[in-house]
């Protein structure tokens, strides 16, 4: 499916994947300086507490009072059924008549002393003996009866005694200081404190969930919960989204954006040549060689390694000599790779490329060790076409090649590289996938220019930048 999409055309955009991979990263660090946003923290001590068991509960105790069946409505029905009985009321009504005053003011008054102290006499039996004699007539004893009769028909003593011997009294006597009366008088108190003047109106009140501390807790949370930056949170939180990012590591990078090369990071010579005598050298069969800097620039962000016909003299290595010989080239190229300061055993390795696939120019992004194998071309040109290959022996390899419509802009060229497997990408699209004999040493990076035939005019190979990863996309 890879080949068909190479070969339709049918690969994402560069820019795109640029973007995507851009917007992702930003995305992810959003998300990091969210993750610890004082918002968040609240959202989730918000969201312990609102779900929690306790919460619901309270919630639905509040929500489901009635003052109907409450404490405080029985008591209030208590008040007004003993207000409503009728020893109660009569109780009062004596209380606050005149006859319960007129009464104690007579009670062991000198008033109704006499008239007792007459009535016993007046109803002795001497007394009685005394009457039927002709001597009472005007006697003392007649005198005192008179005085007994004015006092019985008297309206006050009548109406003391009338009292005295009343339903009324005896219902007085019985309810003053009983217990009825002072739990009557313990109601009457209660229902006219702040404390149940306070509860009747929060028990009546329809809306007294929402004038509460946990209604706020529980509409901040909603609001939260609602919050474009919350709604965006938990639905990455625990998608894939991000797996990527979070499973490797940016070990190097050049983005090259600086006025020239950086030489703490990059050698503009071969390894072993730098490393054995401070000097460029080509092959027997390069048409080319190698300059320290006249072929390599960095210039509006781009690392650029340019092919020119130029005369220079430079070292060849003969094999059969077994040595170096001097030899005029009529083109110069350059190199740049990061042996003495970076080397990796897998991971991830990518840059953004235009290789430039014009027959003659044999430009390269490589993976080399200390040794002639492993050899990995990430992508290299020749023959017009855009190739991949990979020597893990002087007599073993691998090679597979693309449209040379891949070399005329920039793409994305990278190879991930684990202990099972190395897969090319162009643009995330699977280009070759090696299982067998894979490379088991670091490997330092190698972008190179250089000729497999005669050119006219100048050929360049640009780098937009270069990315090596602690795992694998």
């Amino acid at each position: 499916m890879a080949n068909l999409k190479l070969a339709l055309g049918f690969i994402p955009k560069t820019g795109k994947i640029e973007q995507a991979e851009i917007d992702l990263i930003n995305e992810f660090e959003k998300f990091k300086t969210f993750s610890d946003s004082d918002e968040l923290k609240k959202f989730n001590e918000l969201d312990e507490v609102v779900n929690s068991a306790d919460f619901k509960t309270k919630k639905k105790e509040i929500e489901g009072l009635s003052f109907k069946t409450s404490e405080e409505y029985h008591k209030e029905n208590e008040f007004k059924k003993l207000q409503k009985a009728k020893d109660i009321k009569l109780y009062f009504k004596t209380l606050n008549g005149t006859q319960l005053n007129k009464f104690n003011e007579l009670d062991g008054s000198d008033k109704i002393s006499k008239y007792e102290d007459l009535k016993k006499i007046v109803e002795s039996g001497e007394f009685r003996q005394k009457q039927k004699s002709k001597e009472f007539k005007g006697s003392d004893d007649q005198k005192l009866l008179n005085e007994f009769n004015n006092l019985k028909s008297n309206p006050d003593i009548k109406a003391y005694y009338k009292f005295r011997d009343s339903k009324e009294l005896a219902n007085f006597k019985q309810i003053d200081g009983s217990q009825k009366l002072s739990r009557l008088e313990e109601l009457k108190d209660y229902l006219a404190s702040e404390e149940f003047k306070s509860r009747k109106e929060y028990l009546l009140d329809k809306k007294r969930f929402e004038k509460s501390d946990m209604y706020i807790s529980e509409h901040e949370y909603e609001k939260l919960k609602k919050s474009d930056d919350i709604v965006w949170y938990l639905k990455v939180k625990d998608s894939n989204k991000f797996d990527l990012l979070k499973k490797r590591e940016l070990t190097f990078s050049d983005e090259f954006e600086g006025e020239s090369l950086n030489k703490d990071l990059w050698l503009t010579n071969h390894y072993w040549a730098d490393k054995l005598f401070k000097d460029h050298y080509s092959q027997e069969t390069d048409l080319h060689c190698y300059t320290d800097k006249d072929n390599t620039e960095v210039r509006s962000s781009l690392l650029q390694i340019c092919t020119k016909p130029q005369k220079a003299d430079g070292k060849v290595w003969n094999p059969l000599l077994g040595g170096f010989r001097l030899k005029e080239f009529g083109y110069t190229s350059g190199l740049v790779n990061t042996s003495k300061s970076f080397r990796q055993q897998y991971g991830t390795f990518k840059a953004k490329i235009k290789l430039n696939t014009a027959v003659g120019p044999s430009h390269a992004f490589r993976l080399l060790g200390d040794k002639i194998t492993p050899h990995i071309d990430i992508c290299r040109t020749g023959k017009g076409k855009v190739w991949i290959d990979y020597f893990s022996s002087a007599t073993k390899s691998v090679k597979t090649s693309i449209s040379s419509k891949y070399g005329k802009d920039f793409f994305i060229y990278s190879l991930e590289w684990t202990p099972d497997k190395m897969v090319w990408k162009i643009n995330d699209v699977v280009i070759f996938t090696q299982t067998a004999d894979l490379p088991q040493e670091p490997l330092y990076m190698v972008f190179t220019g250089g000729l497999e035939k005669p050119i006219h005019g100048s050929s360049s190979m640009e780098v937009d930048w270069v990315r090596v990863y602690k795992g694998v996309d």
